[in-house]
């Protein structure tokens, strides 16, 4: 199991020399299929900066999810060129496979020149911090983009991708989101996740959405959410990526092959479910299939959703966290519940589980800390 503090210090690009023209950038064809989807990330980050790029995990899951279902993808950034590929999650086997099907396209994205609009069905922006920053000011990009929309193809953009759309508007003067159900990274994640890229943002995406006149819908933060109005697909966080790549296949007019979810998504809809089921649901779904879900989300859920809770939800996400200490022992994990179970006005369980604690972690540093909230 990895350390905790991963999540806990980092929330949930080095533009190589093009060894191609971008205008001879390489497409990757699919003889089994007509239908073809063009994926936008962006170019922004670097080796000293891969936190500033786009989501490799979310253009991963989209990337397979349309994949498997016999559409063809191409790569596209606002540079064009190679791209950082970060390395951090090769240790799971949806990124090495990701990686086998795409390497040569993330070493080759097609610049937005070099695109002819009418050879795809659609257009599918990836988030990222990156996202924020060259997305919306790219001045190629953002005209592929206001094409898109004259033709009124299906656009699809996650998390931090709807960066993208803000600033398109339509003959008329209007803004292309506005009236528009949608969604995108909410401000409360962003500064529990984010708050050290803020200030490289031009803008907080929630609010700029609000401000263009977008219908803003919503789930708890870090939980799924897809919202579907007309053409236009989004989706509020790395956890809905999945699905709303699945939405873009029905969209398209195509039939929806069943898969296996992504441990990091089954985990967040689990938990989404029990917020409204009850926690006993996650004891039942992980004592039926444990390797289904990852337990570092399960965990990141757990210590952050109470502090990011309304006061109407606490109870409720209080309830959650207690249920996950069952399935996860960390000191930092275990001092925030105690610290929520007294603000809530459970002593006796906070005491049950600080004795626990000074057990386990006796030499730990927040013992001292606890003992001095009794």
């Amino acid at each position: 199991m990895k350390n905790l503090l991963l999540f806990f210090t980092t929330a949930v690009l080095l533009l190589g020399s093009c060894c191609l023209n971008t205008a001879m950038a390489k497409k990757i064809t699919d003889d089994a299929t007509d239908t073809r989807v063009l994926m936008l990330i962006s170019s922004h980050g670097s080796e000293a900066e891969p936190e500033l790029s786009y989501d490799l995990e979310e253009l991963a899951q989209a990337y397979l999810v349309l994949h498997d279902n016999g559409v063809a993808v191409d790569i596209m950034s606002p540079k064009g060129g190679a791209v950082l590929v970060k390395t951090n999650k090769d240790n799971l086997a949806y990124i090495q496979r990701f990686k086998k099907l795409a390497l040569e396209q993330l070493e080759n994205t097609l610049a937005p020149q070099a695109i002819t609009l009418s050879d795809y069905a659609a257009v599918f922006v990836i988030g990222g911090s990156g996202a924020m920053i060259d997305l919306p000011a790219d001045t190629a990009t953002q005209e592929l983009l206001s094409a898109a929309v004259v033709s009124d193809m299906t656009i699809t953009a996650v998390c931090h991708g709807p960066a993208a759309l803000v600033n398109l508007q339509l003959a008329d003067g209007s803004w292309f989101v506005a009236g528009k159900r949608m969604n995108s990274f909410t401000n409360t994640e962003e500064h529990a996740f984010s708050a050290e890229h803020i200030e490289h943002f031009p803008f907080l995406l929630e609010d700029k959405l609000k401000e263009r006149g977008a219908i803003f819908v919503n789930n708890a933060p870090m939980l799924p959410y897809v919202a579907v109005d007309g053409k236009l697909i989004t989706a509020q966080n790395p956890s809905s990526v999945a699905k709303a790549a699945e939405a873009t296949v029905l969209a398209l007019g195509l039939p929806l092959q069943k898969r296996e979810a992504f441990a990091d998504e089954a985990t967040m809809a689990l938990i989404s479910q029990a917020r409204e089921a009850g926690p006993a649901l996650l004891d039942l779904a992980l004592a039926h299939n444990p390797d289904s879900y990852d337990m570092n989300y399960l965990a990141l859920y757990g210590f952050y959703a109470y502090r990011l809770a309304d006061d109407a939800d606490k109870s409720r996400e209080l309830a959650i966290m207690q249920t996950i200490r069952k399935y996860f022992s960390h000191p930092e994990y275990d001092t925030q519940l105690i610290v929520n179970l007294l603000e809530q006005g459970q002593t006796d369980t906070a005491l049950n589980i600080f004795a626990e604690f000074k057990q386990q972690f006796a030499e730990h540093a927040n013992v001292a800390k606890l003992e001095a909230l009794f």
